[in-house]
């Protein structure tokens, strides 16, 4: 990835963008009048589309030791 730390990988971002928007969910939840099941379902949205990135737009790949 360009721009981005050599030390952090695809993976090691996806996993950080699933606990951003369930954490971003969870605090606009407590911060506003949206109830906690409606913001952490509207949060889930981004954290499957990150899952979904992880595994069917850019798969891992299986390395030979």
């Amino acid at each position: 990835m360009i721009g981005v730390a050599p030390f952090l990988s695809t993976a090691d971002l996806v996993l950080a963008s699933i606990a951003l928007s369930m954490l971003l969910a969870a605090c606009g939840a407590v911060v506003t009048s949206l109830s906690v099941v409606g913001a952490l379902a509207a949060g889930s949205l981004p954290a499957g589309g990150s899952i979904g990135y992880a595994l069917f737009y850019d798969p891992p790949v299986a390395t030979e030791r």
